[in-house]
């Protein structure tokens, strides 16, 4: 299978990234030469990326994950380890109860959730967290007339018209293969929805008015439907405080 031209270049750009760090790192170490590195890391690096594409794998996403494994791996291999970097003083962690989907959820967020339940005494629910991918491609496919507005609810989509209107033309052909292929391989998967990377959470409707204020004070909050057509209070970690500081805790209601 031929690689796209634009997905060859970011695998390019990102391989020489890594060698140029990696050689950096070495040198510092007195570890192999910089020649060595670069062999070592570049045939990985392009072996690695060609089976990605094989699979389909998301561009972006594939050379993030590459990239740690290769560096891994180079180390490893070539006998050389940067210093371990000292361990954070820990967080102390809150005792509230968190129910429901709580599976990969990311640590700040579900720290902020945990926060306000022991603040109130009160359980929280989360209704839909963590997605994979054909289950947020499906419930999109779904849904797409009805809260998702032929996708003008999407943030993502919004912005990008020509596919939206692609996929209209899918939908309304009942198309939900195409549908789904189209979506999976031209949208920005991590853009699309944040619940396939554990970064958003949905709680019921009827969750306590003072718990959705305390929890928008720390976490970025709205309003409506979800991919999965229920309606829900949404909130994600594209703006988090934690730690919770006191001039923030003295908001909360009681």
């Amino acid at each position: 299978m031929d690689t796209d031209p634009a997905a060859q270049a970011l695998a390019d750009s990102a391989s020489a990234e890594l060698i140029a760090s990696l050689q950096a790192e070495a040198a510092d170490l007195d570890g192999p030469a910089p020649d060595a590195v670069a062999a070592h890391a570049g045939d990985l690096f392009a072996r690695y990326f060609a089976v990605s594409q094989q699979r389909r794998e998301p561009p972006q996403q594939a050379v993030a994950k590459i990239a740690k494994l290769v560096a891994r791996q180079t180390r490893k291999a070539l006998g050389f380890e940067a210093p371990a970097a000292p361990a954070p003083a820990p967080q102390s962690e809150p005792t509230g109860s968190v129910t429901g989907k709580t599976a990969g959820i990311e640590r700040k967020l579900m720290n902020v959730l945990n926060a306000v339940s022991a603040h109130f005494g009160q359980p929280i629910e989360i209704v839909s967290g963590l997605r994979n991918r054909n289950q947020q491609l499906s419930e999109m496919f779904a849904n797409w007339q009805s809260h998702l507005r032929n996708g003008r609810d999407n943030a993502w989509l919004a912005a990008n018209e020509k596919l939206r209107l692609e996929l209209e033309d899918l939908k309304q052909a009942k198309d939900r293969r195409g549908f789904i292929e189209l979506l999976g391989k031209k949208a920005d998967i991590d853009k699309l929805s944040r619940h396939m990377t554990g970064d958003e959470v949905d709680l019921a409707p009827n969750t306590d008015p003072e718990m959705v204020a305390a929890l928008a004070t720390c976490l970025n909050h709205r309003q409506g439907r979800n991919s999965e057509g229920k309606r829900v209070h949404h909130f994600d970690n594209t703006r988090v405080v934690w730690p919770i500081p006191e001039s923030t805790r003295a908001r909360w209601k009681s």
